[in-house]
């Protein structure tokens, strides 16, 4: 590079620092603070609105299955309490029929219960069958 061109470069860098510095000098680092503050609390409303919408939404949806839910279980358990009816109905039938047959049977006396021997019935043995018969198995001593 020539030395002109590092003359132009070194003097840019200067009035580069000397803006900086001045700029630095001219802001009230409590008027920066403060601004900041501001901006941050800004930015927390926003997100706070942003938030609560979103939550009325997913309550909305929330509420809206709820309802479907209850609506099904109340439909499912009105379903089986109609099924319930009527097998109460048929069973009141049955039990109604029954007495009725109950009713109409005489009354049969029974004789005192008698005890009786327990009688075993003897089983003969039965023959062997031909070509199966059993060896005679002998020990032999030596």
């Amino acid at each position: 590079m020539s030395e002109e061109t590092k003359n132009k470069v070194i003097g840019k860098i200067n009035e580069i620092k000397t803006n900086i510095e001045s700029f630095i000098s001219e802001v009230n680092l409590n008027d920066l603070k403060s601004s900041f503050n501001l901006m941050v609390k800004d930015a927390q409303k926003d997100f706070n609105k942003i938030v609560e919408k979103d939550l009325q939404n997913v309550k909305k949806k929330l509420q809206k299955e709820r309802e479907d839910i209850e609506k099904k279980a109340k439909k499912f358990l009105d379903g089986h309490r109609k099924e319930l009816n009527a097998l109460q109905v048929k069973l009141d039938q049955l039990i109604k029929k029954n007495s009725k047959l109950k009713a109409k049977k005489p009354a049969v006396k029974t004789a005192a219960p008698t005890t009786k021997k327990a009688v075993k019935k003897k089983v003969a043995k039965a023959a062997p069958k031909k070509g199966f018969t059993k060896k005679a198995t002998s020990k032999k001593t030596v």
